[in-house]
């Protein structure tokens, strides 16, 4: 099934470059239009941003298997994404069974981090055992050299509840030993952190990832006692430590957020770390929300955009995902900016109004039509 989208703004995260063009769908990849070519469908895009599918970095989507795994399909496709990046859900013990159950039945490309803990997140009534003499080094390793098309990083959580205080630095290092063997990433959840977040920072490689840095729970978040972001985190960020914001429903902070992001401390990443505790609700909602909360911080709309395109799609070895380059996969969503006011608020009761919200209009997968507004097209 072909289309022509046309009268659209697009953004070429690849290229950095934002300008009016058509685009041409047609067997799958982006094509120059053909003016003699007979098109399935004409999108009018007017007024809309025709980008690449948007790259959620931080989900679970392990439906069923978990108490806290949404519906894959229906998580993203009427949010613009066409890949996702599964944080944790799973972790050597559970893999297998993700991969051949809800993986192989979703339309949406799903990637994983596995968790470091073999059990994986399966459920919210008792953390995973996080005692480096049960994590299965050898069991990780071949998962990895059998599945490198599907897993990207590897995942450990440092908060507390979860790992024991005494415990934590030796977990850490012990899993970033682990990801250094099977030459990926670390991902790190920080939520009430047991370790200070730029100690804790420290103990990271360039290309490890802290997730949820916006977060206010516990002793330590990214910003000091008046207030200013901790140098720590800003020299990592430099040696290229890659900081996520991580939306969830209690990994963030609305007051926390804008005033790091004032001085300056952007998010690398912008993922959702959807769940069932507020998939479409506040004070998660969708990626796109997300998305839109911090064009009303500051940041510009490719800088946004990148943060859920070109950055994400560097991480999973993947940069054609974020290319509107003809001959690149036809991973495509149509957004609309629109002017109106939108209530946010944050799990410990800030409330802020935005002006500006990205509505996700149309989303192609491999050029096939996964979502269309109704009063759209």
């Amino acid at each position: 099934m072909d289309f022509l989208i046309k009268n659209g703004l697009v953004y070429d995260p690849a290229q950095a470059c934002l300008e009016r063009r058509d685009v041409a769908l047609e067997d799958g990849k982006i094509a120059c239009p053909d003016p003699q070519r007979s098109y399935r469908q004409v999108v009018d895009a007017d007024n809309c941003i025709v980008t690449t599918g948007l790259i959620d970095y931080h989900v679970h989507y392990f439906y069923r298997g978990t108490e806290n795994g949404v519906n894959p399909d229906a998580s993203s496709f009427c949010c613009g994404v066409t890949t996702a990046v599964d944080g944790g859900s799973c972790g050597a013990g559970s893999y297998e069974l993700y991969r051949r159950t809800v993986m192989a039945s979703s339309d949406v490309r799903i990637l994983n981090c596995l968790l470091v803990a073999s059990g994986g997140q399966a459920t919210d009534r008792y953390p995973e055992n996080l005692d480096p003499a049960f994590f299965d080094e050898a069991k990780i390793c071949r998962l990895f050299q059998q599945y490198p098309d599907n897993l990207v990083g590897l995942k450990i959580r440092m908060s507390n509840g979860i790992v024991a205080r005494g415990q934590a630095e030796t977990s850490l290092r012990r899993a970033v030993e682990i990801a250094e063997k099977v030459g990926t990433r670390l991902v790190v959840h920080v939520t009430s952190p047991v370790i200070p977040l730029d100690q804790l920072a420290a103990m990271l490689r360039p290309g490890d990832v802290i997730c949820h840095i916006y977060q206010n729970r516990g002793e330590h978040t990214c910003l000091d006692a008046q207030g200013r972001v901790l140098p720590g985190l800003l020299e990592a960020q430099k040696r290229g430590v890659l900081f996520d914001a991580s939306n969830g429903r209690s990994n963030y902070d609305l007051e926390t957020c804008r005033k790091a992001v004032e001085q300056g401390f952007v998010p690398d990443i912008i993922s959702s770390d959807i769940n069932t505790s507020s998939c479409f609700l506040q004070p998660l909602h969708s990626l796109p929300r997300i998305l839109s909360k911090f064009l009303d911080f500051g940041m510009g709309l490719p800088q946004v955009l990148d943060a859920a395109t070109a950055a994400p799609a560097r991480l999973i070895g993947r940069p054609s995902l974020a290319s509107m380059a003809e001959g690149t996969e036809a991973d495509v969503c149509i957004l609309r900016l629109k002017e109106k006011k939108v209530p946010y608020e944050d799990i410990n009761g800030n409330r802020f109004e935005g002006s500006r919200v990205l509505v996700p209009m149309m989303t192609f997968k491999g050029g096939e039509c996964k979502f269309c507004q109704a009063d759209f097209c």
